[in-house]
């Protein structure tokens, strides 16, 4: 039999490792490449294929199946409509344009009867959308909870090595890694985009959580609607001293990993989804993922049934996000040459597009972890903050004061209030309260992770 035919949408670092990995499939041919700038360098077996057209490899009647890979999510979501339009099976690993364009995307391939591959939009090359998509059918998945930017557990981990290093020098200030530091180091690496942004604010985690949230519920979620906090964004930041906290015997002692953490839980009619930073017991019953490290990425899934299941593996860079890009082409394929071909259902299931609506209100979820604040070292500031919390509720444990990290003739130092659970939503209006006083500073929550 003839080959699949296979065309390419894009040709950068994840589609040239797509194309040397497909070269070496028997069952599939590319045929066809659309790339804007046709002239730039490339080898001679890309640039013999190469088009500027991408609607002439849509249209091509000998491609089967459209491999959308350009990054571009605006561009690419019209793409992968395109192709579903013209009966092509379509696998992409455009994360923003399947979470955002969901409903459109999973419909039209309904209706036209052709397979859409997302594995690569979820944690590179773990098998993770599969695995919810068949846990999904077969019980009743309670909740998840993922480490799922590899960029973000990077520089987390680079921030506490420098710590745990140091931790008992007298200059540990001077000798600890900013998350500045941390993030220019990760993009040295190629862990991080020129631009972190989609990364580091949590925008890459929430598209993740939409779709598994998607095939977990059977549903669709806006991401719009997906509470998000990420490392560092306008409002905060993690702080050196965080880590000196969570890990110097004095305090913590270590019992918590600091992670950003996408997460989804059945808390009452509707489940709740959220992305923020997270403290995640080392000798607790999510251990697993305390321990993932470096660029790496995890997902745990809870099913009512079957119990919890945990993976773990490389979640960003060319070669595991190819290596799910073609897991899916070779599926389709092998389903195609066994069926009539193009416009014929093949591969794994479309899910569902039918139900929408928005995930729970997290205002309401009772959670709790430590306050972190900057405050001068003046008269009365601690009674105004044990006032906030009191006129909101939020009852307190304990309070720290780091003062192996002073900033300034003020002497700022940051202290830790560990509270008792209280909705998420009194809490943020304590910490946007702190904010309001004078000389406050870097307000954060740090959400013990509970499921």
């Amino acid at each position: 039999m003839e080959p699949v035919g296979i065309g390419l949408l894009g040709i950068g670092n994840i589609g040239k490792e797509v194309f040397s990995y497909l070269r070496g499939v028997p069952d599939v041919r590319v045929l066809r490449i659309a790339r804007r700038r046709v002239n730039a360098p490339a080898p001679a077996a890309i640039k013999k294929l190469v088009t500027r057209r991408a609607q002439s490899v849509i249209d091509d009647p000998a491609i089967d199946i459209i491999v959308e890979i350009t990054g571009d999510a605006e561009r690419g979501a019209q793409y992968i409509l395109d192709s579903i339009d013209s009966g092509k099976h379509t696998v992409t690993a455009n994360k923003e344009a399947i979470a955002v364009r969901w409903r459109e995307i999973m419909a039209l391939a309904r209706k036209r009867g052709v397979s859409v591959g997302f594995e690569a939009t979820v944690g590179g090359g773990m098998p993770v959308v599969r695995a919810v998509q068949r846990h999904d059918a077969n019980d009743e998945v309670q909740n998840f909870a993922g480490i799922l930017n590899g960029t973000c557990n990077f520089i987390l981990g680079r921030m506490k090595e420098y710590i745990v290093r140091h931790m008992d020098d007298p200059h540990i200030q001077k000798r600890s890694l900013p998350l500045e530091d941390a993030l220019a180091e990760a993009q040295r690496l190629g862990y991080a985009e020129p631009d972190p942004t989609m990364d580091i604010n949590g925008f890459d985690t929430k598209f993740k959580v939409a779709i598994l949230a998607n095939l977990a519920f059977d549903s669709y979620f806006d991401p719009n609607d997906i509470y998000c906090e990420g490392i560092r964004d306008l409002n905060q930041r993690i702080l050196a001293s965080d880590f000196y906290f969570l890990h110097h015997q004095r305090y913590l002692g270590g019992k918590y990993a600091l992670k950003l953490a996408g997460v989804a839980e059945r808390t009452g009619r509707r489940p709740t989804l959220r992305v923020h930073p997270a403290l995640i017991e080392t000798d607790g019953p999510l251990a697993d993922l305390a321990a993932v490290d470096q660029n790496f990425n995890a997902l745990t899934l809870n099913g009512r049934r079957l119990g919890t299941q945990f993976i773990k593996g490389l979640g960003a860079g060319p070669k595991p996000t190819a290596i799910s890009v073609a897991s899916d082409v070779r599926e389709i394929a092998a389903a195609v040459l066994s069926s009539s071909g193009a416009g014929t259902n093949a591969g794994p299931p479309v899910p569902s597009a039918r139900r929408g609506g928005a995930p729970g209100n997290f205002d309401r979820v009772k959670t709790r972890g430590f306050i972190r604040s900057v405050s001068p070292d003046v008269k009365g500031i601690y009674a105004k903050k044990l006032d906030i919390l009191a006129r909101h509720k939020v009852n307190v444990q304990s309070v720290v004061n780091i003062k192996e990290f002073v900033y300034g003739r003020d002497r700022y130092m940051p202290d830790y209030i560990e509270i008792d659970p209280a909705p998420d939503g009194a809490v943020r209006d304590v910490l946007k309260a702190f904010g309001r006083l004078r000389g406050v500073r870097d307000p954060m929550y740090f959400r013990i992770l509970e499921l």
